[in-house]
């Protein structure tokens, strides 16, 4: 009778062993999900950053471009008036 109890004992210990085993992986399965989906969530906000950030830098070259090429057209109108106060001064 008593390593009736000890058999018993250890089957016991066999199905808490097995159900914890089969509960941990399912509980490691779900943290890697979770760990990657935070990752995956981290590198989105870093494209996003980073798309944020070029979008800025485009922004503020088209600014740019947009101002020369106005103070290139001022420079060509200034030219063409330089141009004509010569024309009239041969002239008159």
């Amino acid at each position: 009778m008593e390593h009736g109890y000890i058999i018993l004992g250890i089957i016991a210990l066999l199905f808490i062993s097995m159900y914890g085993f089969a509960h941990l992986s399912t509980t490691l399965e779900i943290r890697r999900q979770k760990k990657a989906q935070k990752l995956e969530l981290e590198k989105e906000a870093l494209r996003q950053e980073e798309k944020i950030r070029k979008q800025a830098i485009r922004d503020q070259k088209l600014l740019e471009s947009i101002k020369r090429r106005e103070e290139i057209q001022q420079e060509l109108k200034n030219l063409e008036l330089m141009k004509m106060q010569r024309e009239q001064q041969q002239a008159g």
